[in-house]
């Protein structure tokens, strides 16, 4: 296994991770092809943001064995009923990975989502151009709604999302999906790479796609409702929609991130 491949298996703390990735051409670790503009829009990171990782383990924890990670989706598209949404701005979810102090099990946390609102094409009415007037603009913002689960050793990614609906007549509580009623995403993740961010470094890059996933209509929207899901096609059952997202995945252990870090006893 090369140094490359090593280096993955410790970010995802996963030997599964390690033979995915041994399974693809041997070259494809050893010499990266030209890339396209289509490729350096969808381009790893400029950095490793970890700030969002916490300072502390749980108690017992062995910070050798605990790992910060963060999976960056910065490219793709969704297609959510009527609506063809690019990715124009990327969403980073941090996770702790490590194993339980008192089983000895492998486990993932949630930590954090952070994303930015990005603006639909034709606005709240669907017609081109309005996008930017402020009364007509829609944007939408996507958040966490209470699982992920990295299955990159069966080639999964299992993502609840919920999608918030930013116009001036929509209110701030209007919402695509829900925590109780989420867009479940379950992902195929088709192709699996190296990739080398500006900085030095090293992402597993995944491009993953779902067909299956169904669209709930719009909550909490108010007298607005019937609008915003008519300019939605919404609910959209399964079938009708489609996700494929450029994701990279990268992390660091906390033995390196806090090298004076010891085990909690309490």
């Amino acid at each position: 296994m090369s140094s490359t491949f090593k280096r993955l298996a410790v970010l995802s703390l996963s030997a599964g991770l390690a033979a995915a990735l041994a399974a693809a051409p041997a070259a494809s670790a050893r010499t990266a092809p030209k890339p396209s503009a289509r490729a350096a829009a969808d381009g790893p990171p400029a950095t490793l943001d970890l700030s969002d990782c916490p300072d502390v383990l749980p108690v017992g924890a062995d910070p050798a064995n605990w790992y910060c990670n963060v999976l960056v989706t910065s490219g793709g598209s969704m297609k959510i009923g009527k609506i063809d949404q690019q990715i124009t701005a990327p969403m980073r979810i941090t996770m702790l990975a490590g194993y339980d102090p008192k089983t000895g099990a492998e486990i993932s946390k949630f930590v954090k989502m952070r994303s930015t609102a990005m603006s639909v094409a034709g606005g709240a009415l669907g017609i081109p151009g309005t996008e930017s007037v402020p009364l007509f603009a829609l944007k939408v913002k996507p958040q966490y709604a209470g699982k992920i689960d990295l299955d990159i050793p069966n080639r999964k990614t299992r993502l609840a999302l919920k999608l918030k609906l930013v116009n001036q007549l929509l209110g701030g509580t209007c919402y695509v999906g829900s925590n109780a009623a989420p867009i479940s995403l379950d992902l195929d993740l088709k192709e699996i790479t190296g990739a080398s961010g500006p900085d030095g470094t090293f992402w597993v890059r995944i491009n993953s796609t779902d067909d299956t996933f169904a669209v709930p209509k719009t909550n909490g929207c108010g007298f607005a409702a019937p609008i915003a899901d008519l300019r939605g096609g919404l609910p959209s059952a399964s079938g009708a929609n489609h996700a494929q997202l450029i994701s990279y995945f990268g992390g660091k252990g906390y033995s390196e991130m806090y090298p004076k870090m010891a085990v909690r006893r309490k």
